[in-house]
């Protein structure tokens, strides 16, 4: 491979790991404001006999 190609392929790879950290972090920062609204997750409710 030319070293332009390698370049370009490093390029491409740093971008898409910035897109990731970007994502994961606005993730982290929602589920982290308020727990409750996470969806999927139903409070433990325990059953009276």
């Amino acid at each position: 491979m030319s070293p332009m190609t390698l370049a370009y392929i490093s390029i491409l790879v740093f971008f898409l790991m910035l897109v990731g950290l970007f994502l994961s972090a606005r993730e982290f920062l929602r589920v982290s404001d308020d727990p409750s609204k996470s969806e999927g997750i139903k409070p433990k409710v325990e059953d009276s006999p």
